[in-house]
């Protein structure tokens, strides 16, 4: 269970390709419509290097991306790349 100061908080994503928008992009788009919660994403000025997710399940979400504790991605595509989350208010 999150506590309130864990609802608050959202995760920016950033990437200097642009590959990992689309990867979240594409699982949103897969699951938006099924029992799994997915969240929203948040670009600024339509610039798709910096994200935010927002909502449920965005935690599950970039760790998929960047990989857990800060290793590599599981994803081929995405494994040599430069991929940093952090949480903003």
């Amino acid at each position: 269970m999150k506590t309130f100061k864990q609802l608050l908080e959202d995760i920016e994503i950033t990437d200097r390709t642009g590959k990992a928008y689309s990867f979240a992009k594409q699982y949103i788009d897969t699951y938006k419509d099924s029992f799994r919660p997915v969240p929203d994403i948040i670009t600024k000025g339509g610039n798709t290097r910096k994200f935010i997710l927002k909502g449920p399940d965005e935690k599950f979400v970039a760790d998929m991306l960047t990989g857990p504790q800060g290793k590599r991605s599981r994803f081929n595509a995405l494994k040599n790349l430069n991929i940093k989350q952090k949480k903003v208010k």
